[in-house]
């Protein structure tokens, strides 16, 4: 536990950088209708507040969030858990330090035994919550009661971030064994809301042998557990974002981002892109240490051209698709045309769906000026 909040690891910033784009957003729309413009934040696995080098984990950014807030005005409350008594400690003293004007609460022990609490706490203000375990997330039962919390499916604005641990494979791996550990199997079925996973992993892997059979059964089971979500949750919107060390390498655990509205889907979408590009830029930086562009700081301005380069990309890829879905002379909505954002979606943003419709409009296949529109989601995008 120590070592693992030492200092924060490339996983760690991209879900960080995610959290960070998002919670600003979440707390100015929903809170604008809220009673007494109140949203609360519910980390239910909190670590220490900062990393032993200071820099900020989901404590301090959440704290740091209440306060940039106050001034809209939002009145966000902040629900911290940790186990960890030790961690902790940690987060009160980070809390004590920075968390003036901020309504917060501070719990040892395991989330599931505050909860219930917490979610009548919050049973007439919107709630965003995030489970970020180091190991299994809480049964499948008691994350669709964040859901079905006071006021049930009519209640204010509910989302959830989850890290659903990619270690699921050490727990499939005893489906090949003549001696299973069953009490282990049955914490993996709470987890996913019943035993269908070991079915669905033993068809996309039967021998235990290949790594690409067993990558397409981790998806499976991610996927599996994202639809069991949305359906104990009202339908849902989720979204999967598998995090990588590096872009390389295989995913060390899967977010899984949940909410009921479509605006949080589409809000969401944002930012991914900007956490990715904040991910991007650390791993620019690093590659950088110890080199003469380090020093010189040319890192930076060498991935700020990746940047533009990846943005040109995106950008003539939508156009490229706009105009295809433009021949066939009928008026569209890029939501209704999933194609158009195949392989992109969390990667460009609004910003590039403006310049590719503007591209568009520039070659005169189209109409449409997307200038000053701010959901370009629903814009209804008219054929020349």
């Amino acid at each position: 536990m120590n070592n693992f909040h030492k200092t924060k690891k490339s996983a760690a910033v991209l879900k960080h950088a995610i959290l960070d784009q998002y919670a600003t957003p979440f707390a100015s729309k929903t809170g604008k209708w809220s009673l007494d413009n109140r949203v609360a934040f519910i980390d239910g696995y909190a670590g220490p507040g900062r990393y032993e080098d200071g820099k900020e984990g989901s404590g301090a950014m959440l704290l740091r969030k209440a306060q940039e807030m106050a001034a809209f005005p939002r009145r966000i409350e902040c629900h911290f858990v940790e186990a960890d008594p030790k961690t902790a400690a940690r987060l009160r003293a980070v809390a004590a330090a920075e968390g003036a004007g901020v309504e917060y609460t501070i719990d040892d022990d395991d989330i599931s035994t505050h909860l219930p609490r917490l979610l009548k706490s919050a049973e007439d203000i919107p709630l965003f919550t995030y489970l970020d375990p180091c190991g299994l997330i809480l049964p499948l039962d008691e994350v669709a009661s964040i859901f079905e919390r006071p006021g049930g499916y009519g209640a204010p604005a509910t989302e959830v971030l989850i890290n659903l641990t990619a270690h699921l494979r050490r727990f499939a791996g005893m489906l090949y064994s003549d001696k299973p550990v069953e009490a282990s199997l049955k914490r993996m079925d709470a987890v996913c809301g019943g035993d269908w996973w070991r079915e669905t992993w033993l068809k996309e892997c039967p021998t235990n042998a290949s790594e690409e059979e067993k990558m397409a059964a981790e998806r499976a089971v991610v996927a599996g557990y994202a639809r069991n979500l949305r359906e104990r949750a009202g339908g849902a919107g989720t979204w999967i974002i598998d995090v990588r060390p590096r872009a390389d390498l295989k995913p060390v655990y899967y977010l899984i981002f949940a909410t009921r509205h479509m605006d949080g889907m589409v809000t969401f979408g944002e930012s991914v892109s900007l956490g990715l590009q904040a991910w991007r830029k650390y791993h620019a930086e690093i590659a950088a240490e110890g080199t003469l562009f380090s020093d010189t700081g040319a890192w930076e301005a060498d991935w700020k051209k990746q940047e533009d380069t990846l943005k040109a990309q995106w950008i003539d890829t939508l156009a490229d698709r706009l105009t295809d879905e433009l021949a066939k002379g009928e008026p569209f909505r890029i939501i209704d045309r999933p194609s158009v954002l195949s392989g992109l979606a969390g990667a460009a943003r609004t910003l590039h769906f403006r310049a590719a419709i503007k591209k568009v409009l520039a070659a005169g296949k189209t109409t449409t000026n997307p200038q000053g529109v701010n959901d370009l989601w629903n814009l209804t995008i008219k054929p020349a």
